[in-house]
């Protein structure tokens, strides 16, 4: 019997683990596994030491609230590892924990896989030493990412995007729906202080646009409907919003005609759905600064890195404001969506054929 450790720190890396692990259970159903997770990855099977949402912080200075709580979640996990031994970890994205969870499971001969490549390409790539000391692999959701690890002396591999995998599943990858012409999603993300940088932006434009776009769907993560009723409650003049989640989340992006969207995953559900979207970003004005200072990308959005241009607009930091939000909805109503579409048609491609999670499955077990 093999027993893993398993750490999905945010809530799109709970989605990919959890994928994983139950395509782990179907190749080997005596697989026994403990860690960190959410939602998906307690469905899998999942014994939790701790919930993805004690990890789930964005920002360089917001996370310094955190720290003594993260620093008990990591001790807890070193002790449980220590007392049962797992025969592999395998820790999903959020680097900043898990490349220092990894250090202490190789001191104690816990070997380690990381699964979703950490983002060096982008920066602080000096981590890179510390990969290859510590990971017997990565596994990686993007073509462009195992030639950098590989360049760098480390293992890597590319599997494709398991967000392929739902949408397949859901019956909506080869389907084209028909949007509603009035239909806006607003997709503000899925840890706390992400939504509320961008939540209240979004309600505030929405009422502004009631005339074109009567329909106003926000589509709910896991883990953040407190936050919502919260920004919802103080919001005082705002559109009237309808929240989804769950298995509608998606059915109800692809009918929409338009997408203010988060600079993560939905960014690719939205290309991968073909709904046109704008995306926002914004951190404590600290945050950006250093991140401006540490960052080398021409891009935020995840979906603009893949196409390798400027497909969707984005709106960073003081951009994301009521009246740019507007103006460029408005341009996007007006006509532009179809270049968009076209701009990001690529990704499609990129992101690889359904099987990712069955793939990164099947590469786990090579190190068993």
């Amino acid at each position: 019997m093999s027993r893993l450790l398993v750490v999905a720190g945010e809530v799109s890396g709970d989605l990919h683990a959890g994928n994983l692990l139950s395509e782990l259970r179907r190749l080997d159903p005596g697989i026994e596994a403990c860690g960190i997770g959410g939602e998906r990855l307690q469905a899998a099977g999942l014994e939790c030491l701790a919930s993805t949402d004690e990890l789930a912080h964005m920002g360089l200075v917001e996370v310094l609230r955190e720290l003594p709580r993260i620093r008990r979640v990591m001790k807890r996990v070193v002790d449980e590892a220590r007392r049962r031994r797992p025969d592999l970890a395998v820790l999903v994205d959020s680097p900043d924990f898990n490349l220092r969870l990894a250090a202490r499971l190789d001191r104690i001969g816990v070997p380690t896989v990381l699964y979703v490549s950490p983002q060096l390409w982008a920066w602080r790539r000096g981590r890179v030493k510390v990969v290859r000391r510590l990971a017997k692999e990565v596994i990686c959701l993007l073509p462009f990412e195992v030639p950098f690890y590989l360049d760098h002396g480390v293992p890597a591999r590319y599997v494709g995007h398991p967000l392929v995998d739902d949408l397949a599943r859901d019956g909506l990858l080869d389907e084209r729906f028909a949007a509603s012409p009035g239909k806006l999603a607003l997709l503000p993300g899925s840890r706390a202080m992400e939504v509320r940088q961008l939540l209240p932006t979004m309600l505030a434009a929405a009422a502004e646009l009631t005339d074109r776009l009567t329909d106003i769907v926000l589509v709910e993560a896991p883990g953040v409907g407190r936050v919502i009723d919260e920004i919802i409650g103080n919001a005082g003049t705002a559109a009237a919003v309808r929240r989804v989640g769950g298995g509608e989340r998606r059915r109800e992006l692809a009918t929409s005609r338009l997408a203010w969207t988060a600079s993560g995953t939905a960014t690719l559900e939205c290309a991968l759905l073909d709904v046109p979207m704008i995306v926002g970003y914004r951190l404590q004005p600290l945050s950006y600064a250093l991140a401006r200072l540490l960052v080398r990308v021409p891009h935020v959005a995840l979906v603009n890195l893949i196409a390798g241009e400027r497909a969707a607009p984005e709106l960073i930091q003081g951009r994301w404001n009521p009246k740019e939000l507007i103006a460029t909805t408005l341009e996007l109503l007006g006509g532009r969506a179809g270049g968009q579409r076209a701009a990001l048609a690529p990704v499609r491609e990129r992101l690889g054929p359904p099987g990712a999670s069955r793939r990164a499955a099947e590469a786990v077990l090579e190190h068993l």
